[in-house]
């Protein structure tokens, strides 16, 4: 896992596999700064359309994953790994963690009491 976040908010490494992630994957970046990366997926025979960011506000870092159906907000996430299609974000602790796949459409959430 990589840090994604440093002091002047995301780091310029995250921003950058992120960005290569979404639109390798079929995503187009809505906007990407220091303090926020959206990038949004449009609807495949595999999963309904869905936009995923990264941003920073009243000073906790927080994951969105949006679809017709549900909104995820994930706070306190500070490490990522991205492989292949596969994009993960979690806490230091590994309380909170999100994944998802893109391609297949697959995607979890995981909360446990720290």
């Amino acid at each position: 896992m990589k840090r994604l976040w440093g002091d002047d908010g995301t780091t310029e490494a995250f921003r950058t596999e992120f960005e290569t992630w979404a639109t390798d994957n079929g995503g187009e970046v809505q906007s990407s700064d220091e303090g926020a990366v959206f990038c949004e997926f449009p609807g495949t025979e595999n999963h309904a359309s869905f936009e995923l960011g990264v941003y920073e506000a009243s000073g906790q870092h927080v994951l969105r994953f949006d679809t017709i159906r549900e909104e995820i907000e994930l706070k306190v996430l500070s490490e990522y790994s991205i492989d292949g299609s596969t994009f993960v974000v979690k806490s230091d602790q590994g309380s909170r963690q999100f994944e998802i796949d893109v391609q297949s459409g697959n995607w979890s959430v995981r909360k446990r009491p720290i």
